[in-house]
């Protein structure tokens, strides 16, 4: 990397972190490949590391350290906050490996303590309150770190849901009820949020009172039974699929982008039911979510990311490959999620998803990811 590069990751680190994430997307998908030809133990803990703690939070601290200084006008990343976070990423990778599993959670309650430490330093110094759904963002940070530090000392089927699910969708739920509606052409809700935010009133005070009561009932679904809890969270990510994201309508901005964050986004609403009716399939239902949900969801949110902070070429966002990235991972995602159906070649199954997963990853990195330098 040259010295102009190094210098526009430390403004915008999503440069760095985009790439990386998608190196750890990657090492985690192919590691089921090798099910192919030998069936047998696979490495569960690595494998939910590089997904979770290498792939999504390297993208979400990323997105967090380039937008939120310029959501409230603040100081953007500093070289020790960047420096920090890659560390222990990289730093829980290994104790992952050691299957160190107490040690591995220590490292994803350090990853969530920097990220609300940086949001934090800006909140408080800001000029410009962020958009109101960006609580949910705080929220997603809160159970991220909870749910981290109970698991050093405590093994616990529930608190892992929340530590792999809940608080990564909690984040999602924040930046997307900001970001969809805009990207899909939906102005109007855009407008509606900017006249709650855009005041020089306190962040709490323009937060609309049932978004409190969508996020206590979030915040609940998962201190229930697994039936009622679920059954929660699909009526909160359905509300917000309807009223924040307009799910129901197709995207007033059609282009191969919102098209696919649409579909996406029906996805996420669409696992979240199946979950709650299909309670001996939860953990296959589970990655109906994360594939066809955030890694979709996710890849698209850096498209724009990618082409607004560099080329600023809207060409980008209609290249019809991204149907292709699309298909495939939906593809992906059906394959994963009925292996369960094929007990004898279950392993196999979660093989053939993977290269389907990664033909999709390699496709969408090789157009994309060359654009993280473009200034």
């Amino acid at each position: 990397m040259n010295g102009s590069f190094i210098t526009r990751s430390e403004s915008e680190p999503y440069r760095l972190f985009f790439p990386l994430g998608i190196f750890y997307l990657l090492y985690g998908i192919l590691l089921w490949l090798p099910q192919i030809w030998n069936p047998g133990d696979y490495p569960v803990l690595v494998h939910r590391y590089l997904m979770l703690n290498g792939f999504v939070a390297s993208f979400i601290g990323g997105f967090l350290m380039t937008a939120v200084p310029r959501f409230s006008k603040t100081i953007t990343a500093q070289k020790t906050e960047i420096l920090f976070y890659l560390f222990i990423t990289i730093l829980g990778l290994i104790f992952s490996y050691l299957v160190r599993e107490p040690l591995v959670y220590a490292i994803s309650a350090l990853q969530a303590a920097a990220l609300l430490s940086f949001l934090l330093r800006r909140i408080f110094q800001r000029k410009e309150n962020p958009p109101y759904t960006f609580v949910f963002i705080f929220v997603g940070l809160f159970l991220w770190l909870f749910s981290a530090l109970s698991g050093v000392f405590i093994e616990n089927e529930g608190l892992k849901h929340l530590h792999y699910e809940g608080s990564i969708v909690a984040i999602i739920l924040g930046v997307g009820s900001r970001l969809i509606p805009g990207i899909l052409g939906h102005v109007e809700i855009v407008k509606a949020q900017r006249d709650h935010y855009e005041t020089p009133a306190s962040i709490f005070k323009t937060v609309p009172w049932y978004f409190y009561l969508l996020i206590l009932a979030f915040i609940g679904s998962y201190f229930i039974d697994d039936f009622k809890g679920s059954l929660v969270r699909s009526v909160v990510v359905a509300f917000i699929g309807v009223f924040y994201w307009k799910l129901y309508r197709s995207p007033k901005e059609k282009t191969a982008l919102t098209w696919n964050i649409w579909i996406s986004g029906l996805f996420i609403v669409f696992s979240f039911i199946l979950k709650s009716f299909w309670q001996d399939g939860m953990i296959h239902a589970s990655h109906a979510l994360f594939i066809s949900g955030i890694v979709l969801l996710t890849l698209l949110i850096a498209t724009r990311v990618i082409q607004s902070h560099g080329p600023k070429d809207k060409s980008l966002e209609n290249w019809k490959g991204l149907y292709v990235v699309g298909g495939l991972i939906v593809l992906a995602a059906a394959t994963r999620v009925t292996a369960y159906l094929m007990p004898d070649s279950y392993l196999r199954h979660l093989a053939y998803s993977a290269i389907v997963l990664t033909m999709a990853v390699l496709l969408w990195s090789y157009k994309y990811l060359r654009l993280v330098k473009v200034q």
